[in-house]
């Protein structure tokens, strides 16, 4: 199992070996494909305008994700970058308590995965472990409604008048 899930150990957040990411089988990859059609026509540009949405109402408060011009994102998160890991941890908090799951993706960089131990010092890549005391990702995918992204970026604001 751990093979096939890039690695993964105990904690869902620390691969322990190199390894894949191969869990779809037949089944899943026929459902996929017609999924990746209706990501292609419809919920692509949903999750464009959610984004977009997203950076209007939290950009002058807080550090927005930044697409550079000529690409395109396929927005799996929208990712905050917060000032430090308190007011990151408090800002979750928040939200968890107003029912917004806010997440943090990825706690633990890459080079302190136990599958790279002893290749890299713990503070050989500073910004990578900065940013990982940083970041909360929002919730975002292509159904999200104009009302709910209104309530999470309220709820945003007022958690980082309170941080």
């Amino acid at each position: 199992g751990s093979l096939r899930i890039h690695g993964k150990g105990a904690d869902k957040y620390d691969n322990v070996r190199i390894g894949l990411n191969s869990r779809l089988d037949t089944l899943q990859a026929a459902i996929l494909l017609v999924k990746l059609d209706a990501f292609e026509k419809y919920e692509w540009q949903a999750v464009q305008e959610a984004a977009k949405r997203y950076t209007t109402q939290l950009k002058e408060v807080v550090a927005t994700p930044v697409v550079p011009e000529g690409f395109h994102s396929s927005w799996a998160q929208y990712t905050l970058r917060l000032r430090d890991v308190v007011q990151r941890d408090a800002v979750q908090t928040f939200l968890k308590e107003k029912g917004i799951p806010a997440m943090v993706y990825y706690p633990k960089p890459m080079h302190l995965q136990t599958a790279f131990a002893g290749l890299a010092a713990a503070e050989s890549c500073p910004v990578a472990t900065r940013l990982c005391n940083q970041v909360l990702s929002l919730p975002m995918h292509p159904y999200i409604t104009l009302e709910e992204i209104f309530a999470v970026c309220y709820s945003l604001r007022s958690a980082l008048d309170k941080a």
